[in-house]
């Protein structure tokens, strides 16, 4: 690959390692190796030792950052048969949109246990603007839950095809 090209996939990397840190909260190290795994991807998958040489971190950080990727299901790994390596990718896409799904519903359930809530309870009344503004919630996390069981329907049929 020309200087050009690593030069912009450092950049890509570091520019995807901050989204990850700050939107899905991971740990820097963790958010560059998940960031490393989908910039390889195409080419090829990542070995531990691969990430450790590429990250230029301890052999125990790159693990539990390798462990917390693989418990958060951000990352898979296989082996070969016969070998004792494992090689590391990123979860598929599909997989990683259900992950948002289950953080909708979460939130689908809470809203509904706040309501049941005030109502058993006889809470104070939502004013006219919290009750329009509740509703509007309401409506963007149903139309979110829509519009992501439909992306992953679709990309799980691309995915198997």
């Amino acid at each position: 690959m020309d200087n050009n090209a690593e030069k912009e996939k450092e950049e890509l990397i570091e520019l995807f390692g901050i989204h990850f840190e700050k939107f899905h909260m991971l740990p820097p190290l963790a958010a560059r190796i998940l960031a490393t795994l989908i910039l390889n991807s195409r080419e090829k998958d990542l070995s531990f030792e691969d990430l450790v040489t590429i990250t230029a971190a301890s052999k125990s950080s790159v693990s539990t950052n390798i462990n917390l990727l693989l418990k958060l299901e951000k990352i898979t790994y296989y082996t070969v048969c016969g070998g004792r390596k494992k090689f590391f990718r990123p979860a598929n896409l599909a997989d990683r949109i259900k992950n948002h799904l289950v953080f909708i519903k979460s939130e689908q359930n809470i809203i509904k246990r706040i309501s049941n809530y005030e109502e058993k309870y006889n809470k104070k009344p939502l004013t006219l603007l919290e009750e329009k503004s509740l509703d509007i919630y309401r409506e963007y996390v149903n139309n979110f839950e829509v519009l992501l069981q439909d992306s992953i329907r679709k990309i799980e049929e691309i995915e198997t095809q």
